[in-house]
């Protein structure tokens, strides 16, 4: 615009009369006020875009702080479970290294012992479990039950049937 003003002035300094240098008058007014206008909504078009863009900014720094929070918490519970774990892990393995000295002092420091002692059975599952025979050399073995099976059998089937099944074995 302002270029197509100055030369409407230019022409009009080479023709003669009022008119066209009015016209070009009016037309650098017109350029002026148009070039105001465009410079201050130029301005207000930048100011918008910077506030768009600060609203943008603070609302991915809002996000990014909730994600590294919730990031650092999830981390934090993450971090006791395993903490809780390690905890575990190192009972089992005393417990372990405990059993497996008692288990070779068992085999290797009493040579013809059968029986092991109420510590190994205690430490292994706990007192609940061996509460019907607390000394281990008083519970049942294999042999007893077996034993126990075929009186018991031998019982209800009555003295012709005990003689079979002792032909058949």
């Amino acid at each position: 615009m302002p270029v197509l003003t100055a030369l409407s002035a230019a022409m009009s300094i080479r023709m003669d009369g009022v008119w066209p240098f009015a016209a070009a008058a009016v037309g650098v007014a017109a350029s002026v006020v148009l070039g105001v206008a465009a410079v201050r909504l130029e301005r207000r078009l930048r100011v918008e875009l910077a506030a768009v863009r600060a609203d943008q900014a603070a609302e991915y720094s809002d996000t990014h702080a909730r994600y590294s929070e919730e990031h650092r918490q999830f981390t934090s519970h993450m971090v006791g479970l395993l903490d809780v774990a390690a905890e575990r892990i190192d009972a089992m393995r005393t417990q372990v290294n405990k059993l497996e000295v008692e288990l070779n002092y068992s085999q290797h420091g009493r040579p013809g012992a059968s029986t092991p002692s109420n510590q190994l059975a205690q430490r292994a599952e706990g007192a609940d479990w061996n509460d019907l025979w607390p000394d281990l050399s008083d519970a049942p073995t294999v042999v007893d039950l077996v034993a126990w099976d075929d009186k018991q059998r031998m019982r209800r089937a009555g003295p012709a049937d005990a003689d079979a099944d002792e032909r058949t074995a």
